[in-house]
């Protein structure tokens, strides 16, 4: 049995409600990430899996226009109509919903919108599947009740899935290396997970990683991390998906990568220059340049925006074409205010 295991997806990462900067660069990301998507479902119908497991956060936020929403889910109606069953669940970019009748007339789809369990006959296994969607308050408490409101206890079958979307004690995160850890409100303690599930099909956190269950030797906790490089701190993450396959009572899972783009950031004491001298000092940095680089200046030295010389922003990113994205942030009060 064959199954493909991805998550946050983060798509619509080009509609944002906040002030909008640099549109062109978040839309030419956004196609990236929708350019993966589509990869790792096309990886799915290529190898014909059996079970194709989305871990939360199919969406980059709740609030996406619903011509955006049907537009982006087109992979899992491709999916849906190749017969290969889709699970999913809404995670904490959804708020723990999609719209309800978002997936209506799609088969082969089940969308974890409420704790429930769900038995699937998928290569030659009955496979029990339980899910729940994001819990956005104290998980670490609330992780066990929504577990027992599945029934998963009801599932008699061959395997059994759980499929998650929260953070488990010694996920780790960052460029600093961040362990979550057991007794934070929103982190779950893996002795917590029943004996019964033989994977968990993680999602929440963005680098990928294989936990070990506890109480339970060789059953994986498993994170196939983000598609694509969403923010700074995972600059040096190799992003992909997971396949992974059941044979008797084995699961062996690889790790399939994507091409990421790639994040530099640059820091320039901009305070008490004029906007002439930041342009040249941008001008020095186009050796970096690329069509594959988000690129983020760093302006530095000032306590407030008078400090900092009244530079034409949207002529700078002009100057550093064909890069994905260019971003200013400027340090004022201890904070980074974007331009």
């Amino acid at each position: 049995m064959r199954f493909i295991h991805t998550a946050d997806t983060h798509l619509g990462f080009e509609f944002i409600k906040a002030t909008k900067r640099n549109s062109l660069g978040r839309k030419k990301r956004a196609d990236r990430i929708a350019a993966n998507f589509k990869a790792v479902a096309d990886r799915a119908l290529e190898g014909r899996a059996d079970l194709f497991i989305h871990g939360g956060d199919l969406f980059n936020k709740h609030y996406l226009p619903r011509l955006l929403l049907e537009e982006l889910i087109r992979p899992l109606a491709d999916l849906s109509r190749a017969g290969i069953p889709v699970l999913i669940l809404p995670g904490n970019h959804e708020r723990s919903e999609f719209p309800f009748d978002l997936f209506h007339g799609l088969k082969n789809l089940v969308v974890f919108d409420r704790p429930k369990s769900v038995v699937l006959n998928a290569g030659g296994y009955r496979v029990g599947l339980a899910g729940f969607p994001f819990l956005r308050d104290n998980s670490r408490d609330l992780f066990t009740k929504a577990l027992e409101e599945t029934d998963y206890r009801e599932l008699h079958t061959d395997v059994n899935f759980l499929v998650t979307h929260q953070a488990f004690d010694q996920a780790m995160v960052g460029p600093g290396e961040y362990v979550f850890r057991s007794g934070r409100r929103d982190t779950v303690d893996r002795r917590t997970l029943p004996e019964v599930f033989d994977y968990i099909a993680a999602g929440h956190i963005h680098r990928f990683q294989v936990l070990d269950h506890p109480c339970r030797p060789g059953v994986k906790i498993a994170y196939p991390g983000s598609i694509q490089r969403m923010s700074f701190a995972e600059k040096d993450e190799e992003k992909g998906f997971i396949e992974g396959e059941l044979e008797g009572d084995q699961i062996h899972i690889r790790f399939r990568p994507l091409p990421a783009y790639a994040l530099e950031s640059v820091d320039i004491a901009a305070a008490g220059l004029t906007a002439r001298e930041l342009e040249r000092e941008i001008e020095g940095e186009s050796w970096r340049i690329h069509e594959d680089l988000i690129i983020r200046f760093n302006l530095t030295g000032g306590e407030t925006a008078a400090d900092y010389p009244d530079a034409d922003f949207e002529r700078l990113r002009a100057l550093l074409s064909p890069v994905l994205e260019c971003q200013f942030a400027l340090r004022i009060k201890g904070r980074w205010v974007f331009r």
